[in-house]
């Protein structure tokens, strides 16, 4: 069953050089900062309520879309391609991982491409705008939580 509201979407592309550990911190922290970084109404949040649960979710009413790369190049050229289109965008870096947010912060400030690496760009937009820019990147497969060839480990 394809879902028919896709007028606007948020993606999240993810770097699968890193493990889902990593990749699940980094997707939660860049759609926290994109969610600053928008009007909140333009995710037309609705209300999906489940008594049987005793819970009532916040849900937007656009599709969220995980979709991966191979490299933290392909994810530095994704960047410079949303400025050039004014889209919306929050990224996360592995420079932000460290035990404090100071720590984390002076690291990020000193990040370069070829010491750093981007680990995770969200973003939000009217679909007809992002698709030319998003188009070469596949869907995010539960084969890609495999790959493990990273060798930094969470600490949670």
């Amino acid at each position: 069953m394809a879902y028919l509201n896709t007028h606007k979407k948020t993606v999240l592309v993810l770097n699968t050089e890193f493990s889902s550990p990593l990749l699940f911190n980094a997707a939660g922290h860049a759609l926290l900062g994109l969610i600053s970084k928008c009007d909140l109404g333009n995710w037309n949040l609705l209300n999906y309520p489940s008594p049987g649960f005793g819970i009532e979710s916040k849900i937007s009413e656009y599709p969220v879309v995980v979709l991966r790369v191979k490299r933290s190049a392909q994810l530095e050229k994704l960047v410079q391609q949303l400025d050039e289109a004014s889209v919306p965008y929050n990224a996360f870096l592995d420079a932000m991982i460290g035990q404090t947010a100071e720590q984390q912060q002076q690291a990020t400030f000193n990040a370069h491409p070829n010491s750093s690496r981007i680990m995770c760009v969200a973003l939000f937009e009217i679909e007809d705008i992002i698709r030319p820019i998003i188009k070469s990147f596949s869907v995010y497969k539960e084969s890609d939580s495999t790959h493990l060839n990273n060798t930094l480990v969470p600490q949670l």
